[in-house]
């Protein structure tokens, strides 16, 4: 609740960062909740419908869900699109969100299947995602600058580092270079 009440106050980067620090389906619920809500940008829902796997769902072709829970993030960013969600594109969709692989492969599966034989329809704008700026996370949102937002999301497991900021991260990271430099002399 922490995390969605910080989220809902900022800008879709932060959004995107949050989800590319997610670790797998521990962290669909979060994933779930974020393309459920309305200002939910378009490089959210690509990088979702790639996490998904489409060509899994390609390969063995079923009808979407009328009411897909966190577990169909595919049939629901598709349902989303159906209805009209995700056409803000602020934010660029980097290999990182949409690997060209996967979009290629995905292409690739497509082609296989006649037009309209499918039990859903893949938009054409998640098989080539252009568009919208960098990612600019503001200096006080991010996760590891910040120690309160370090603490909501190394408590939910998302992946930041391992020492909360400030001075416990500066020892921590003095104590890694002085180990470092000992392993060296000792070689030497």
């Amino acid at each position: 609740m922490h995390l969605r009440r910080v989220l809902k106050s900022s800008p879709q980067d932060l959004w995107l960062d949050t989800l590319r620090r997610t670790r797998g389906p521990e962290h669909d619920t979060l994933v779930y909740w974020m393309l459920g809500q309305t200002e939910c940008d378009f490089a959210i829902a690509v990088h979702a419908f790639y996490r998904s796997d489409p060509v899994l769902h390609l390969d063995d072709p079923k009808p979407l869900p009328l009411r897909p829970g966190p577990s169909d993030l595919f049939a629901l960013v598709l349902l989303n699109w159906d209805t009209g969600s995700y056409r803000t594109h602020r934010v660029q969709v980097e290999p990182l969100d949409a690997d060209p692989r996967a979009i290629a492969r995905t292409k690739q599966k497509l082609m296989a299947h006649p037009q309209g034989s499918l039990p859903f329809k893949i938009p054409q704008r998640f098989l080539e995602p252009t568009g919208g700026a960098p990612i600019k996370v503001p200096p006080h949102l991010q996760p590891n600058e910040v120690s309160h937002l370090w603490s909501i999301f190394s408590e939910l497991g998302l992946q930041v580092d391992a020492n909360p900021p400030g001075f416990v991260r500066r020892v921590a990271r003095a104590k890694a270079l002085f180990q470092r430099f000992s392993a060296i002399g000792r070689r030497a």
